[in-house]
């Protein structure tokens, strides 16, 4: 039971961050052509500008998170995480 929540909750970290880099790269894309803004952050519409960051920051609030629930597991599930296939 213990590894099928660790596998859940690791599939909700990684669905999480994947979701947000696509909504970043592909959803709000940059309207001039490439996957950064760099300089035509200055040029395009300051909405898409709001959005795309609102996306970076959920992105990487849910890979903080995902790191610090990494650092727990073994304390979480009161033993030693193993891989599978190993004993």
């Amino acid at each position: 039971m213990k590894k099928i929540l660790d596998l859940a909750l690791q599939f909700f970290f990684v669905s999480g961050f994947l979701y947000a880099g696509f909504q970043l790269f592909f959803v709000f894309k940059n309207p001039e052509g490439g996957m950064v803004l760099w300089g035509a952050a200055a040029s395009i519409d300051p909405e898409i500008v709001v959005i795309r960051r609102l996306y970076a920051l959920e992105f990487w609030l849910i890979f903080i998170g995902y790191i610090v629930y990494l650092a727990l597991r073994e304390k979480l599930f009161g033993e030693e995480y193993r891989l599978l296939g190993e004993s």
